[in-house]
């Protein structure tokens, strides 16, 4: 046995603490703990976890590690470094999703040059009308007109022909009445398109959880892509499983402390279990995940099911 081991299960049986309420209280398998008393560090799963293991062991009892390191630490296998560049929080956030821009009309401009080669047209078909009835009349100058006119005829007959001398015809109330009532209608129909025509916004799914004891389940059904990124800053144990408990990433990927990113799109559930929440930030989508409940030992579950 060797001194640390023995220095631990002195501290561990003055406390009164079983072995088994040993691990309930560090959530570490029984024979890993016997195996560090007895000194056999070859049992343990790696260099990395039997720090941790050591660790967890001395807080548990109340013991300061960084002691229990410093007097007993040469006994322990050494992990390797490994050195980690992490992202900005500028290159962590998400993308906006840029807006669709609003498509302008093109309903009003064709509208106001119809109705301008209307009132071209009219005002044309006058003018010859006119000039075909001068001509008329100047052929037979002689020849008095069979139908006598009143007083208000002929004047109205003189402010035509001194409208026809000038070149210039006006459009009557009639169809000036006409003209604009197409603008009015050509207005308002032009007023229901720029409303009809709203930008579409992109919604994206907000991240809704339900918890049952230290487990916490996202609904995450209208997502396409599911991208995790974890950020180790201390010992926990995590493994990433998916609905039938099949191993989608093994916890030996995450013995060291950096920043690992994940693609599981191609995935409709992933459940991801983590040790100690205290040292590890989870992101899904480029969004931190709040931990909902308060437990070191968690586990968060994306379900892209209905």
């Amino acid at each position: 046995m060797s001194e640390l081991g023995q220095f631990l299960k002195t501290k561990r049986e003055e406390q009164g603490v079983s072995i088994e309420k040993l691990q309930d209280m560090t959530k570490i398998q029984k024979r890993y703990l016997t195996a560090i008393e007895e000194g056999r560090y070859d049992s343990l799963p790696g260099a990395f976890y039997t720090r941790a293991f050591v660790k967890s062991y001395a807080e548990a009892l109340g013991l300061y590690p960084d002691d229990v390191f410093e007097s007993f630490g040469n006994e322990l296998p050494q992990p390797k470094q490994q050195t980690t560049d992490l992202p900005s929080r500028a290159e962590k956030a998400s993308p906006k999703v840029p807006k669709k821009k609003r498509r302008k009309s093109t309903f009003l401009p064709a509208i106001m040059g119809i109705l301008f080669l209307v009132v071209v047209a009219a005002g044309v078909y006058l003018v010859v009308q006119d000039a075909n009835q001068g001509n008329s009349e100047g052929n037979n100058p002689d020849e008095e007109p069979s139908i006598e006119m009143d007083a208000s005829e002929e004047s109205d007959s003189n402010e035509q022909d001194q409208a026809d001398e000038n070149g210039q015809s006006e459009p009557n109330e009639e169809q000036q009445e006409d003209v604009s009532e197409e603008k009015s209608d050509s207005n308002e129909n032009t007023e229901k398109d720029s409303e009809d025509e709203e930008p579409e916004e992109t919604i994206e799914p907000e991240l809704v959880s339900t918890e049952q004891g230290n487990r916490s389940t996202y609904d995450v059904s209208g997502v396409e892509e599911m991208h995790i990124e974890l950020q180790i800053d201390g010992n926990s144990y995590i493994d990433i499983k998916d609905e039938e408990g099949a191993t989608l990433e093994e916890s030996a990927t995450f013995q060291e402390e950096g920043t690992f990113e994940l693609d599981f799109s191609d995935e409709k559930y992933v459940n991801v279990n983590i040790g100690n929440t205290s040292v590890v930030t989870l992101y899904f989508n480029g969004e931190e995940i709040d931990y909902p409940v308060d437990n070191v030992h968690q586990y968060i579950i994306f379900d892209k099911q209905p």
